[in-house]
């Protein structure tokens, strides 16, 4: 009986030691600041107190470079519109299929050329594909506080195309044409059925309101389409009047317009929003 037991209790010790060293030899093979180094294409937010909508940049990349102990990493990541950020000496480790990074750092940001630094942290985490993975930099000095999210992928239409659009519009009917109307601003709402809501109140045009905008991309170039109302009318008689919009958006969100249509207005009115300043009026 007691050999039996000596032999089971031999028998245990000679597998738990076989287990440790595969353990060991696994975490040997995984080390994770060499691992996760290489640069990632994404895109980034830009969340802070004065606006409730986040500020989109897409295509943008990061760099992950593993610093001279083989232990630790250095996190470079420049955004066209977010700043420069360097983050040396990152903690990286790695468990149950996720890289976990953390560092402090800094950023050279400002804007027209008046470019400061700040003081900034990080957080990030990557799968073990490498292929998902969020990275938040912090910037508590500036605007009240900023979390810059760097995400890998492509930017979802929904986030790129969000938010409000400031110009100025140009209105034609069977009575006129060319009538200007500066200071205008439109916005954008992502649904969840990826469709899109449009609001535009104009002093001079009246109130424009589209729940369900159907979006399509070529080239480069969104489009936005549906049918919607506007409430429109002079001296407090208001009316409400069906009407159609079609517009387009560029990746970079430099190049915006918004054509609205009211074929029951003056003969037939249309109305098309642009982006930016109105041009210089002829002399």
């Amino acid at each position: 009986m007691k050999l039996k037991n000596l032999l089971a209790m031999t028998a245990i010790a000679l597998l738990t030691a076989s287990c440790s060293d595969d353990d060991n030899n696994e975490n040997e093979s995984i080390n994770p600041a060499v691992n996760i180094a290489g640069t990632y294409a994404g895109y980034s937010e830009a969340a802070f107190q004065y606006t409730d909508t986040p500020l989109v940049s897409a295509d943008e990349s990061l760099t992950i470079q593993t610093d001279a102990d083989n232990t630790t990493a250095t996190i470079t990541y420049t955004s066209s519109s977010f700043g420069e950020f360097t983050i040396s000496g990152t903690k990286v480790t790695y468990a149950s299929g996720t890289y976990t990074l953390s560092g402090e750092g800094s950023t050279m940001m400002g804007m027209s050329g008046n470019v400061n630094e700040y003081e900034c942290t990080l957080k990030g985490t990557l799968n073990e594909a490498k292929n998902e993975g969020t990275f938040t930099f912090n910037v508590p000095a500036v605007m009240g506080g900023m979390n810059i999210t760097f995400t890998l992928g492509e930017i979802p239409v929904s986030k790129l195309l969000a938010g409000s659009y400031e110009g100025w519009t140009e209105a034609s009917c069977a009575y006129f044409e060319g009538m200007q109307a500066t200071d205008q601003t439109l916005s954008l709402t992502a649904n969840a059925d990826d469709t899109f809501t449009l609001a535009y109140t104009s002093d001079s045009w009246g109130e424009f309101s589209f729940e369900s905008l159907s979006v399509t991309s070529a080239n480069g170039i969104y489009t936005l389409s549906g049918k919607g109302v506007t409430m429109m009318g002079m001296d407090g008689n208001v009316s409400e009047y069906p009407c159609t919009v079609t517009g387009s958006i560029d990746a970079n969100k430099e190049n915006v317009s918004f054509t609205f249509t009211v074929p029951g207005v003056m003969g037939g009115l249309t109305i098309t929003f642009t982006q930016g300043e109105a041009p210089a009026a002829n002399e």
